[in-house]
């Protein structure tokens, strides 16, 4: 989320800068087919160790969908394996 908010950092291009963010405990966003950002929160907790090896990556997640001033966030997200 910190490098695509920053500087629209996205994709293959960004996928080692992602892992490595992700892995140090920044919050992960996944960017959906529809165009939207959503924060991913495990069930109150992070879900970043899970989450790190799927950079870049096409994945489906399935959890709450919730949004508050113009942030959305998927709670209690469970990746789809």
């Amino acid at each position: 989320m910190a490098c695509y908010i920053d500087h629209n950092a996205i994709g293959e291009k960004h996928a080692a800068c992602a892992k490595k963010c992700i892995r140090s405990g920044l919050p992960v966003g996944l960017k959906a087919d529809d165009g939207r950002t959503y924060l991913l929160i495990g069930e109150h907790k992070p879900l970043n160790n899970e989450l790190a090896e799927y950079a870049a990556k096409k994945m489906t997640v399935e959890g709450k969908v919730t949004s508050r001033d113009g942030v959305n966030m998927i709670e209690n997200a469970v990746l789809q394996k």
